[in-house]
């Protein structure tokens, strides 16, 4: 089964949710003024029989406030979805605080079913609780995100935690040392362009 045929059984279920379908298998829908819910299809495939996909839900927020600041700074194009603030593969806020996925193919409607009650009674739920940005702080500084180290400093900054934000952006940029690769050149820039947003704002 393609990820086309996949989405073709799930994107009405998730539609009704008040889920808005965007490119491959990301789905969004708004929270709230610049803050939107996130929704992503992982799927694989290997082991399973010819037709079927094993689906796993990640679920999370963008809060555009804080990628807007943070593509400012790293010199890059804003974009309307991508990526998420913080994102979870869906199990880790289900009762089972464990993977789970859905094997999802023609003939197994209970497969839909049960991904979209998922998506509805946990996943939902997960995305309105860190509209606020205290949650929000508190999900990446927990690791719920692909990159705390650009993220947390603008969230603290607009919690009004000026210091935090800037001391421990620093000590990111003393972890990495002597490094000099591409990631680190990244970082060492984003800190820099920080901490001038912060001196011009202050």
């Amino acid at each position: 089964m393609t990820t086309r045929t996949m989405l073709a059984l799930v994107r009405e279920p998730l539609t009704a949710l008040g889920l808005r379908k965007r490119s491959g298998a990301i789905f969004t829908m708004e929270l709230a003024p610049d803050v939107i819910g996130w929704l992503g299809l992982n799927t694989a495939s290997k082991y399973l029989p010819t037709g079927v996909v094993e689906v796993n839900p990640v679920v999370g927020v963008r809060h555009q406030t804080v990628e807007r600041l943070i593509a400012d700074l790293r010199g890059e194009a804003f974009h309307a979805y991508l990526p998420p603030t913080v994102s979870i593969s869906i199990g880790y806020v289900m009762p089972e605080r464990c993977y789970v996925g859905w094997d999802v193919g023609e003939g197994r409607p209970e497969a839909v079913a049960e991904l979209t009650a998922a998506v509805e009674r946990h996943g939902l739920p997960y995305m309105r609780r860190l509209v606020e940005l205290p949650a929000l702080c508190e999900a990446v500084e927990q690791r719920q995100s692909l990159r705390p180290e650009y993220q947390l400093p603008p969230i603290r900054l607009l919690l009004g935690r000026r210091n935090q934000a800037l001391e421990g952006l620093a000590e990111d940029v003393k972890r990495l040392g002597d490094r000099q690769d591409a990631a680190a050149l990244e970082l060492r820039s984003f800190a820099e362009a920080f901490a001038r947003h912060v001196d011009a704002t202050s």
